[in-house]
């Protein structure tokens, strides 16, 4: 099904800078996707403010220089950064222009580099300055100037863009229940399409600030780049540690990305009023007492049900205390199969990309399967938890997330992950990871984390032992990894259960 946007036939970026350029009034009598105004910044970061032609600008020569080495259509680039800058951005945007599909990747050892490359079938990686220092001249790279260069509306024309909704606009990388990486392929379309869902719950328009608070590599990071590019509204790029939250209206945030936010709202590190007024969650369990503590500040805190073949969010909610993930947001669709979580939708990846090859997602009768158990309750998704985080102990069935739930309900839990350990007995018990937003793991926090679970669980459910997650495990990307906590609870733990 067509999307209904204005571009069909034109990019995101040209026709946002032409509006700007025109003072042109988007009109949304047949496109309520679109707004009634355009906003003049475009883009902000530690550098300046860009407005859609300057921006458009800088794009328009890194395009003509990617077109001059002779890269095209469906040819890919592999763009490392470490985190999100403006020629990450303009890299981008500029590969979009030229057809050139584009897979960005983190900072990773050289020998996994080269990996990505092979599984890629790409010769051509721009290092970004933040990671620049570390691999120059490990891996081969094209160099790129960062200059303004004069476009015209000829331009942005379909017959020299090669832009098309229906090119591959990004190769993500995802490990799934596997641990083997696989490029998932997204085109204009999905990306669009993931987008308009969200925001006809989330509500943001050209006069927002989103701030690209997460990274690009990640689906999560690369679907706000979309829904600014649907609106027209500025990007506030997050750079360096900490978030400048000055001018920022919406975000999407991990659990401990917003109380670190807190935290510096409530030390008055923040000079000027708080313009934050919704924020996604995602990533992890969402604590309740977290967003009590930022509905205090007329924060509007939203969770919701996403995975990288989706295209980010899949189901969204505002936080409350039902332990549900939310209603199926537009252009999206679910179905529960014997508790299987089965989705579909024009969100949905066009397949996996390798060495050139573009493979069709295993379906099953039209519907792809996400590995997660779940169930209705109330016309609301509640997620059980991962196929593959589900063990037996006692000959009953434990679904790690279910023990999660309970742990974070706890006002000084922040995350909690159930990792099980080999009984004698029972064949498995759970032990919990825990990482604090307050206090210590004390005998009395103990103590009042057993009292709680009794209170919601059957008490072979109960963990047997509550211990906190390692620093070097927490600050390691968005999100904890279940694999390498097992993996140093059993080289730590091995001889105390």
């Amino acid at each position: 099904m067509p999307l209904n946007t204005p571009f069909s036939h034109q990019s995101p970026l040209c026709y946002w800078s032409e509006c700007s350029d025109n003072k042109a009034i988007a009109t949304s009598t047949s496109t309520p996707t679109l707004t009634t105004a355009v906003n003049g910044c475009a883009l902000e970061c530690n550098d300046g403010r860009y407005s859609w032609s300057e921006l458009t600008s800088y794009v328009t020569s890194v395009r003509q220089q990617l077109l001059a080495m002779g890269l095209g259509d469906n040819d890919v680039l592999m763009l490392v950064t470490a985190h999100s800058s403006l020629q990450s951005i303009i890299v981008y945007l500029a590969a979009l222009e030229a057809g050139i599909v584009v897979s960005i990747v983190p900072l990773l050892p050289k020998s996994e580099l080269v990996k990505r490359q092979a599984l890629l079938g790409c010769s051509y990686c721009y290092l970004c300055p933040s990671v620049e220092p570390e691999l120059t001249g490990s891996i081969d790279t094209i160099y790129l100037e960062f200059t303004t260069s004069d476009y015209s509306s000829e331009d942005c024309s379909s017959s020299h863009s090669h832009f098309s909704v229906s090119n591959i606009a990004s190769l993500i990388f995802t490990s799934g229940s596997t641990g083997d990486p696989k490029a998932v392929a997204h085109s204009v379309t999905n990306h669009l399409a993931s987008a308009i869902g969200l925001q006809q719950q989330f509500s943001f328009d050209a006069s927002s600030t989103w701030l690209l608070s997460l990274p690009l590599f990640h689906v999560s990071g690369l679907a706000i780049v979309w829904r600014w590019l649907l609106c027209g509204c500025c990007l506030r790029l997050k750079q360096g540690k900490g978030l400048n939250l000055q001018g920022v209206s919406h975000t999407s945030m991990v659990p401990t990305q917003l109380q670190h936010a807190l935290q510096q709202i409530e030390e008055g590190t923040l000079q000027t009023p708080l313009t934050l007024q919704r924020v996604l969650l995602g990533g992890a369990i969402i604590p309740h007492s977290l967003a009590n503590a930022a509905r205090k500040y007329g924060i509007d805190t939203w969770a919701g049900y996403g995975l990288t073949e989706m295209a980010s969010t899949v189901t969204a909610k505002r936080v409350d205390e039902a332990d549900s993930a939310g209603q199926v947001l537009a252009k999206r669709a679910i179905k529960i199969d014997n508790q299987t979580i089965l989705v579909a939708g024009e969100t949905l990846a066009v397949g996996y990309w390798q060495k050139g090859i573009l493979s069709p997602l295993a379906m099953h009768d039209g519907w792809f399967d996400t590995k997660d158990l779940g169930r209705w309750q109330n016309d609301e998704l509640v997620i059980m938890g991962r196929a593959d985080n589900l063990f037996i102990s006692g000959g009953e069935n434990i679904h790690c997330e279910e023990i999660e739930r309970v742990l974070i309900k706890h006002s000084s839990i922040m995350q909690a992950f159930i990792v099980p350990v080999v009984d004698p007995t029972f064949g498995h018990r759970p032990v919990a990871l825990l990482a604090l937003s307050q206090g210590a793991l004390n005998g009395e926090l103990k103590r009042e984390l057993n009292e709680l679970c009794l209170s919601h669980l059957q008490k072979f459910k109960c963990p047997i032992d509550y211990l906190p997650i390692p620093s070097t495990l927490l600050n390691q990307g968005i999100k904890v990894s279940r694999s390498k906590l097992k993996n140093w609870l059993s080289e730590q733990h091995i001889e105390r259960f």
